[in-house]
């Protein structure tokens, strides 16, 4: 009887710690997802000289990936005194990191200067 139930609950430790260690790769997949949706977004904004019909097409597209309400995505420009034409700009894509089996959820961001 006492072999049955070691068995049982090396069987119960080895699926509890398979199932975390899913859930952080997944967790950690998501995090480099908005990474590299951010440096796209970065890449088509620099592209097109920060057009606004640009920027608005970026943050429907993140609010739609990654599901943070209107402030998924924010572009703040900025333009030299005296000078029509932006100087740089700084993205930054809010989304939420979270890891399944355990219930942790927190609000991460990632931030990018485009010059």
């Amino acid at each position: 009887m006492e072999t049955v139930f070691k068995s049982f609950a090396g069987l119960f430790f080895f699926f509890l710690l398979t199932s975390m260690g899913i859930s952080l790769i997944a967790s950690s997949i998501q995090a480099a997802n908005a990474n590299r949706a951010l440096l796209g977004y970065v890449e088509k904004i620099e592209n097109s000289n920060y057009s606004d019909e640009v920027i608005e097409a970026c943050r429907k597209d993140a609010k739609k990936q990654f599901g943070e309400g209107k402030d998924a995505l924010e572009v703040v420009k900025a333009r030299q005194n005296g000078k029509k034409h932006v100087s740089y700009a700084r993205a930054t894509l809010n989304y939420s990191f979270r890891v399944p089996v355990i219930g942790f959820t927190t609000k991460h961001s990632v931030s990018s200067v485009m010059t």
